[in-house]
């Protein structure tokens, strides 16, 4: 499995942008990769690493601390906007801004960003459209980033930063391993319906305060399933990978699905998709 983190350097939804949200977040995280020895790829927005218009060297040292960990570091969009409520001229643009730093930083390491990661998971309404991000990303040396375990992160992220006290964040944590474990066992059997074998799987979290103080209970879950913690480009060697993708929706939706989609599959094969508890809904609409 591949382990990947998007909205580097942090993302919150109390506190945003503020210097000692995102250390804590990087800090704790980058101890939980470590600790659990996983090759993790951060998307980066790098929007935020600006303060007043300028570069901000505090913000930048963040993304040294995953570098110096020896992780690796994609493009995730400068400003994190939505392909499909965005001109596909200022996507673009959007794309070739947002590496600046990250390709300064990984240079340093001996490495240069490889993947591209679409905000929103939307990656255009057309196959033309699709086809010039495609183009632009070749040309930069990039390759689009596929998730599979497509779950819902941020939606616990956002009731854990609204919780009201302690106990509430501990229940929270506990719903969230649960719910990441029947999400992953979805779709190791979409994988199975689909291609006859499970795949290896791209997952998707962010990095959040929940997934600072957790993401060490979600990795011992997934072990514990049987799994490995893989980077990238071996993963992307399964010929899974290869398979003929056609989708145009709107939604952003796990790969499995876009290939189900192409081969013509629909309904009933998509059923079965573990929900997300109520009390967490609505918790994570609470804003303080």
């Amino acid at each position: 499995m591949v382990i990947t983190f998007d909205d580097l350097p942090a993302v919150a939804q109390v506190n945003d942008g503020v210097l000692a949200t995102h250390e804590r977040i990087t800090t704790r995280l980058i101890a939980t990769i470590t600790e659990n020895r996983i090759p993790v790829i951060g998307f980066v927005n790098e929007a935020k690493l600006v303060t007043d218009g300028a570069p901000d060297p505090q913000r930048i040292a963040f993304l040294r601390q995953w570098t110096d960990a020896g992780l690796e570091l994609g493009n995730h969009g400068y400003a994190h906007l939505d392909m499909h409520t965005t001109s596909l001229d200022a996507y673009l643009a959007d794309i070739t801004r947002g590496d600046s730093v990250t390709r300064a930083l990984t240079r340093d390491s001996g490495q240069r960003p490889r993947y591209f990661r679409h905000p929103f998971l939307h990656t255009g309404r057309s196959l033309d459209d699709r086809r010039r991000v495609e183009a632009l990303l070749t040309e930069r040396g990039y390759r689009v980033a596929p998730v599979t375990i497509d779950d819902q992160d941020w939606l616990f992220a956002a009731a854990y930063d609204y919780a009201p006290d302690s106990a509430t964040r501990v229940r929270l944590a506990d719903e969230y391993v649960r719910y990441m474990e029947a999400i992953t066992a979805y779709y190791e059997q979409q994988s199975t319906a689909l291609f006859g074998r499970e795949i290896p799987q791209v997952l998707l979290v962010h990095a959040n305060n929940l997934n600072a103080d957790h993401f060490g209970r979600v990795a011992e879950m997934l072990r514990r399933r049987g799994y490995r913690f893989v980077p990238m480009a071996q993963a992307l060697d399964d010929p899974v990978y290869a398979s003929a993708d056609t989708f145009t929706g709107a939604g952003g939706i796990s790969w499995i699905h876009r290939w189900a989609i192409t081969q013509g599959e629909r309904g009933d094969f998509f059923a079965g998709e573990p929900p997300i508890a109520p009390w967490v809904m609505t918790l994570s609409r609470q804003q303080p």
